[in-house]
């Protein structure tokens, strides 16, 4: 299964014959690892390499998939789901997998990626959140709502997605019961209509919640659209219109930040 599971991923050559070599000649020891890293417990990673971390992962993703399985959960939803561990390897310059604790979400059957976006099962635990300001109680179960890389934000795309969802959560989850979708990102900023055009597809995503409230917290937004935070705002670099604009925003005193939406359920 794991062979094909690295198939699917199309990850680098060079990464999927390290990976592979390291599974075929320490079997035991990436089993092990895997079984515990299935249950999302993550310690025992913490100081071993990117590359143990994908393959703890890829063995992991044997085990989920018989939940997969015993559900009757389409294999293209696990293929989806699973190809976010390709997308933070290429983030990790092909070295393997720096962000375990990530990706223990989609090993751990919580989250999936049904169309464009990927819905996780979350109980709403976060005390840095505003409560005051949501209709969603704290400790409440809730879906959240992630926004993965590498795909376009067509928001036709996205409405589909989130109708799938539904049909999803309703088929398969049907003891999980929750009021409210729910999102936390740059992308839900009620300022980026200050600097973004009012036609680009951010901003129509944005209609598709209740944004409850912003906060101006901009190391989320920095990364996604620079790819790093510079101690000069003259230095972050101006290729795409986006990048431009945001930086043209910024020079003139305006501070990126996070949207806090919800949509009902």
């Amino acid at each position: 299964m794991y062979l094909e599971l690295i198939e699917k991923l199309n990850l680098d050559d060079n990464l999927t014959l390290q990976v592979t070599d390291l599974i075929n000649n320490n079997e035991v020891s990436i089993l092990r690892l895997s079984k515990k890293f299935a249950k999302k417990r993550t310690s025992c990673l913490k100081f071993k390499s990117d590359l143990t971390r994908l393959a703890a992962a890829i063995i992991a993703a044997e085990i989920t998939y018989k939940k997969y399985k015993d559900k009757g959960i389409d294999d293209k939803v696990f293929f989806d789901t699973m190809a976010d561990i390709r997308i933070w390897c290429k983030n990790n310059h092909n070295e393997g997998l720096k962000e375990y604790n990530w990706i223990k979400n989609h090993l751990g059957f919580e989250l999936f990626k049904i169309g464009r976006l990927q819905f996780q099962l979350f109980k709403c635990n976060n005390p840095t959140l505003d409560y005051k300001k949501l209709p969603i109680k704290y400790r409440s179960k809730a879906v959240y709502i992630h926004i993965p890389q590498g795909e376009k934000l067509d928001y036709n795309a996205c409405l589909e997605s989130i109708n799938s969802a539904k049909i999803f959560l309703k088929e398969y989850f049907p003891k999980y019961k929750f009021e409210y979708f729910f999102c936390e990102s740059w992308l839900l900023y009620e300022k980026n209509k200050e600097f973004m055009d009012e036609n680009s597809n951010i901003l129509k995503f944005q209609t598709l919640f209740n944004i409850a409230y912003s906060v101006k917290e901009d190391k989320q937004a920095i990364e996604r659209i620079f790819g790093k935070k510079e101690r000069d705002v003259n230095c972050y670099k101006q290729e795409t219109s986006l990048q431009k604009s945001a930086k043209k925003y910024m020079q003139n005193g305006g501070k990126l930040g996070i949207g806090i939406g919800y949509i009902k359920a």
